[in-house]
C-alpha cells in the first residue's frame, strides 16, 4: 500500500474515532483532519513532481515485458549494470505499481 494512502486512512480513522468518542469536538477535529489530509496530499504531489525515474527503469520494464517474471540477478545480468542500480530501478517501478513483486521457491520475482 502506498505510504500516502496509508497515512490518509490513518488520519481518517483517527478523526472518525475521536469524533465518535467526543462529539462536541467533532467540528474542530474535522478541520484538523482536513488540514492533515491537505498536508499529506501536498507531500504526495511534491514527491510525484520531483522524483525522476532511475536511468535503468525503462530498460528494466522492457526486459520484464519481453521475458516475463525475472529476478534481480537476471535483470543485472541482462542489463550489465550493478545489482544496486538494478534494485533501485526495480524499487522505483514497484512503488509506482508498474511491477509487482512475488516470491516463488524462496526467490523474489518481478512481473507486470
Amino acid at each position: 500500500m502506498n505510504k500516502y494512502i496509508a497515512a490518509a486512512l490513518a488520519v481518517a480513522v483517527f478523526i472518525a474515532v475521536l469524533s465518535i468518542a467526543a462529539p462536541r469536538l467533532a467540528p474542530v477535529l474535522l478541520r484538523i483532519g482536513l488540514a492533515a489530509l491537505l498536508i499529506i496530499g501536498a507531500f504526495w504531489l511534491y514527491e510525484l513532481l520531483t522524483s525522476r525515474p532511475p536511468p535503468l527503469a525503462q530498460r528494466v520494464l522492457n526486459i520484464v515485458k519481453a521475458k516475463g517474471p525475472v529476478t534481480l540477478r537476471e535483470l543485472a545480468l541482462e542489463t550489465g549494470a550493478g545489482y544496486e542500480e538494478v534494485a533501485s530501478a526495480v524499487d522505483y517501478l514497484v512503488e509506482r505499481g508498474l511491477l509487482r513483486k512475488f516470491k516463488k521457491n524462496g526467490e523474489e520475482y518481478y512481473d507486470l
